[in-house]
């Protein structure tokens, strides 16, 4: 009995201590399931009870850089290396650190101690190091796969490898070996779920939609528990809305990629970790009310953590706090290393400052603010393309309240991504905004420069390049160089503009004469103006009688008809 006893404490004990409900295995689970909060806890315990294990501090490290802790990824690392120096695995950890860091040569030597002495069939080293290649802003594909296909030809049985290497050739956009590399996985390990998502993202980055979604939805009827798959149906729900037509199709889809990614939170965790992934997509989603509650949650968790600075920061500015959205961003890109900001950072600040610039009670702007604004804004851009369909909507906002130099501004930046579906209209608007701005501000005691009106002028004209039948951009187009010119003596600059116009809506039948009527008489009456200033009476006579035509009630171009009936000297 007294035997019995004892053996039963000394179970008890194993299992407080985790050693018998925690094993690397189970790790390796909740890293492929993204619970890394949970992996980080087993692999800690690990590290404590199995101190010898370098395996344990591998993958404690790779945890730590999934969840962007490079610094307490290296000194695991590197405890690893010390702790079980028959075990080379860690020194791919510490190349990966070097190569993240920019030092490829630092890495590659690592990376060949790692692999120097490698028996027939080890390829652990080899995968590792192949996955290193594939980590960070610039991956190196091609030294990926020489490492991967050196483990595959140990003529090891492992699906990652394959997985591995299907990575790789997707990353070049070889999507043709990829799509066979995730098969060969597959048929290696059925059970691989990852090989069959990548099998959906090869559908959702052709925007094949539809199948992408069909293809997960299989993967959760048989796995419901299995997370990742939620992040890869909220990430593609969020690209099709991008696509669709209608703005009910539009809800309805980001709706659906919301609820996925809730979905995906719920089977992971809501560690600070997860919840700044979580951030992530909300901002692309645009669910700022959800974030502005998770950012204040993670506060509560960190108030250190820099990136929390950014997630207030957005959500003060969807809120109409401006100034503190400004502050929030400004004391993130203060506490963070360059490489850290992303292309919504500069947009948050440079529309916080044109927010600030512009004063919509009294119709002023300050010209400095709005400065920096702009070069914030392009920067985001410029960084990230697909920014510039965001500013149609903000534009419009500015030009609908009549500000409209910040409108124009706003609609230049947008007009820097030639693939925006709004960049037709960004390009109208643009136009319209630097005509007004010019033409309300005609008559004070400052006058606008005349280079609004050249500026137009090009932005008029790129829509007339895209869109010919577009009568308004002709009309436009025509009153911004009836301002350019000399009104003393006019050399007929907006003449062209203003037939153009009229060989357009004419164009175009009946009802668009009608509902043209007034631009079309002033069109006429003004190029007759012209004609007749600079002596061709027969143009102007032929101008007159088409804005009667249109107009029978015309008095200007009847009494301009009297004039020229008159002997001209």
């Amino acid at each position: 009995m007294m035997k019995k006893a004892i053996n039963i404490g000394l179970a008890l004990s194993f299992v407080v201590s985790g050693a018998f409900a925690q094993s690397l295995k189970d790790a390796k689970v909740a890293i492929n399931q993204e619970q890394y909060e949970k992996a980080k806890v087993i692999l800690k315990n690990l590290v404590q009870t199995d101190a010898k294990e370098g395996d344990n501090y591998f993958y404690l490290g790779e945890v730590y850089l999934i969840t962007d802790y490079p610094d307490s990824a290296k000194t695991v690392f590197a405890q690893g290396d010390a702790a079980d120096t028959k075990n080379t695995i860690n020194k791919v950890g510490l190349g990966t650190i070097e190569l993240l860091n920019g030092n490829a040569s630092g890495a590659q030597t690592l990376f060949d101690e790692a692999t120097a002495k490698l028996k027939k069939k080890d390829y652990e080293e080899l995968l590792a190091v192949g996955k290193a290649y594939l980590k960070g802003a610039n991956p190196d594909y091609n030294k990926a796969l020489e490492y991967l296909l050196k483990a595959k030809a140990t003529d090891q049985k492992d699906a990652e490898i394959d997985l591995a290497i299907g990575n790789a050739y997707f990353g070049m956009g070889n999507n043709s070996n990829a799509y066979t590399a995730y098969r060969d996985a597959i048929s290696l390990d059925n059970t691989l779920l990852n090989a069959k998502i990548q099998l959906a993202v090869i559908s959702k980055e052709a925007y094949a939609f539809p199948e992408a979604s069909a293809d997960l939805q299989a993967i959760v009827a048989e796995n419901p528990n299995f997370a990742p798959t939620y992040r890869e149906l909220a990430e593609t729900y969020y690209l099709w809305s991008r696509r669709v037509t209608t703005v009910e199709e539009y809800d309805a889809k980001l709706k659906e990629a919301l609820s996925y990614y809730k979905k995906y939170m719920d089977l992971t965790d809501y560690s600070l970790d997860s919840r700044m992934r979580y951030a992530d997509f909300l901002i692309l989603a645009k669910d700022y009310e959800t974030l502005e509650v998770q950012a204040n949650e993670m506060a509560k968790i960190d108030q250190a953590n820099p990136r929390i600075l950014r997630y207030l920061g957005y959500s003060a500015y969807e809120n109409g706090n401006y100034q503190e959205s400004k502050k929030a961003i400004t004391d993130f890109m203060a506490k963070v290393e360059p490489e850290r900001l992303i292309a919504r950072d500069y947009l948050f600040l440079g529309l916080a400052d044109i927010r600030l610039a512009s004063d919509t009670v009294n119709k002023t702007v300050d010209t400095t603010l709005l400065n920096d604004a702009v070069a914030n804004m392009q920067k985001a851009v410029k960084a990230d393309s697909s920014i510039a369909e965001d500013l149609n909507e903000i534009g419009m906002e500015f030009f609908q309240a009549r500000q409209y130099g910040p409108a124009a501004r706003i609609f230049e930046i947008a007009t820097l991504n030639p693939e925006s579906k709004n960049y037709l209209y960004d390009y109208f608007y643009m136009g319209y905004a630097l005509y007004f701005d010019y033409a309300t501000r005609v008559n004070d005691e400052v006058k606008p420069s005349k280079t609004l009106l050249e500026k137009a002028d090009v932005a008029f004209g790129k829509v007339t390049e895209l869109a010919p039948t577009t009568d308004a951009a002709y009309l436009f187009r025509a009153r911004a160089n009836r301002l350019l010119d000399d009104e003393a003596n006019p050399k007929g600059l907006f003449v062209p503009y203003y037939q153009e116009f009229i060989d357009v809506v004419k164009g175009k039948g009946d009802a668009a004469i009608t509902q043209n009527k007034v631009a079309l008489v002033e069109a006429y009456n003004v190029n007759g103006a012209y004609y007749s200033l600079s002596g061709d009476y027969e143009k102007a006579r032929e101008q007159f009688r088409g804005a009667l035509e249109i107009d029978p009630s015309s008095e200007y171009a009847k009494q301009a008809l009297t004039n020229l009936e008159q002997p001209q000297t």
